[in-house]
This record gives structure tokens, sequence and C-alpha cells, in this order.
């Protein structure tokens, strides 16, 4: 049979090249006299080469001696990084969590998420980009996500979903709207005030203009924005009504607007995604399982 390198080999004959002696070569490895010296003859036995020369109980590395050590410089460099790499594995710093999100979860559900994972893993980093709707199908195409959160329904397998409880959508107003006396308001109310509204490719865009061409009802956008908070900025500063998900408008309640449940309901599902490679973080579930948490007490929170 071949022979085949050995690191201890290699090991035994780097400290032999440093130190000049197999008495604190064998100190050095923390290894007997004996061993290291049989590690020797085996290595110029399987080279068939003298390495080193005897000389008063020293040992003079021969001009071959010298080659290999020389040559073994990068290898053995590789294997003493690998090696504290791996007595420190323990306390080597894990990867972040890249979670995924809508604008309204983001901006709503997940501080409070990440404060309750922060409780219990405060060592671990999550990296959060926010997502619009027509950018869902490259980033679950590309898979390069941990968790995601985002409004339903998606293109994806459903086994990979976990849906969360439907929110009843919510018409917020000015404080000094016309309507804001009343204690719902019906689409039909909301037929000729000026509504900002967010953008077409927005599923909750689609869902309002389902909602009022359903009811044979004109819907009268006078400001388009692209994400759920600034749609609020612009109630509040008095551009007209809007109609958003229960979450956003509980969050950004301390901004001043009326609340106003809304006639017919419009719902919003909101769901958790898992990648299709197989999780070996158990800390993903606790993520998942405080964004449930967070999504759950906020839901119970908001006004009916």
């Amino acid at each position: 049979m071949a022979w085949r390198f050995k690191l201890r080999h290699m090991e035994v004959f780097r400290a032999l090249m440093l130190t000049g002696s197999t008495i604190e070569a064998g100190k050095t490895l923390n290894v007997s006299q004996p061993a290291v010296s049989k590690t020797l003859t085996e290595l110029e036995a399987q080279l068939g080469t003298v390495l080193f020369l005897r000389s008063g109980g020293r040992l003079i590395p021969t001009p071959k001696a010298e080659w290999l050590f020389d040559a073994s410089q990068d290898t053995l460099a590789r294997v003493d990084h690998l090696d504290a790499i791996l007595r420190d594995v323990d306390s080597m710093p894990q990867k972040p969590i890249r979670l995924f999100a809508n604008s309204a979860m983001a901006h709503s559900i997940l501080p409070d998420a990440l404060v309750l994972f922060r409780e219990v893993h405060p060592e671990i980093t999550v990296s959060i980009d926010v997502v619009a709707r027509r950018d869902n199908r490259r980033w679950l195409n590309d898979q390069e996500f941990d968790l995601a959160v985002t409004m339903l329904p998606v293109e994806y397998p459903s086994d990979l979903i976990s849906p969360l409880p439907i929110g009843e959508g919510v018409c917020i107003l000015p404080k000094d709207h016309a309507l804001g006396g009343e204690h719902f308001i019906d689409l039909a109310m909301l037929e000729d005030q000026p509504l900002v509204a967010l953008q077409l490719h927005n599923l909750t865009r689609y869902k309002v203009e389902q909602a009022f061409n359903s009811a044979g009802l004109r819907c009268n956008v006078a400001i388009e924005t692209a994400t759920a908070a600034s749609l609020v900025m612009f109630v509040t500063a008095g551009l007209g009504a809007g109609i958003i998900d229960p979450f956003t408008a509980s969050k950004l309640s301390a901004l001043g607007y009326l609340r106003k449940p809304l006639r017919p309901s419009i719902d919003f599902s909101f769901g958790i995604l898992s990648p299709m490679r197989i999780q070996s973080r158990p800390e993903i579930t606790v993520l998942s399982q405080c964004i449930e948490r967070a999504y759950l007490a906020a839901l119970n929170e908001s006004p009916a």
C-alpha cells in the first residue's frame, strides 16, 4: 500500500526543525521523547531520505529537510488556523438571521417581536429587509432569507406558510375630518372624499379598490404612496382619509388621527414563511414564535 501523508509526521518534523532536539520537540508537542524519535524514524523511512544529522545530542537539518520545511509552511499555517477555529467554535459569533418583511409588518409587528427575541437571544443579530410587494417573487425565488413575514396570498408552497389570524382593515381620518363624528365608516361615505392610498402594485390598494368596485362606488384617490407608514403621515397632515391594516393603525396611533371601523370589512391576511432549505438553527424557530406572539398581542389590543 502506498504511503499517505500524516499530519502528525509534519507536526513532529516542524517541532524538530524549530527546537533541534527530540526532547524539546516532545515538550512542545506534549509527548514523550521516544514517541518523537519513533515518528521521525517513520517519516525518514517513508521518504527514503535522512532529514537530520545527529551531532552531540543536537539534530542538524539536511538541505532536504530545509526544503521540506519551507514547502510545508503554508500548509501548517492553515492547519494552525483550523485548529484555532475548532478550539473556539463555541464562542464564534453566529451568522445574522436574515428576515424579510413587507412594510406593514416591519413597521408594526417586528419591533415588538424583536424585543421579545432579544430577551432570549441578545447575542444574535437579525438583519431585516423591507420588501415591496412587487419584489416578493424575486426574494422567494432567490431563497436568500431565513424567515419572512408578508401579506397573503403569495405564490409559495403551502406547507412552508404559517398563516396568522385575519385582521380587519380600518379607516383613518384627520382629526378635523367631516366624518370624524361617525361611529363607523361605510365605504359609501368615502366616495366623494379624497383618499390617501398605497400605490397600484400594493395588495392593500387592490383590496381597497375591489371593495369600492364591489359596492359600485368610485375610489377617489388624491395621494398615492409606497408604504402604510407614509400613508398614515399624509392622513395626519390632513390630505384625506385612508384605509390600512389594523396593525399599522395601532402602532402609529400616537400621531393623533381618528380611527374608525370600516363597513363592509376589508380583511388582511399575513403569514410567516420558511425557506425551502432545511433549517438547522433553533433560534429561527424562536424568532418565528416571537413574531406570532407580537402579532396576536397586537390583534387582541386592536380596538373593535
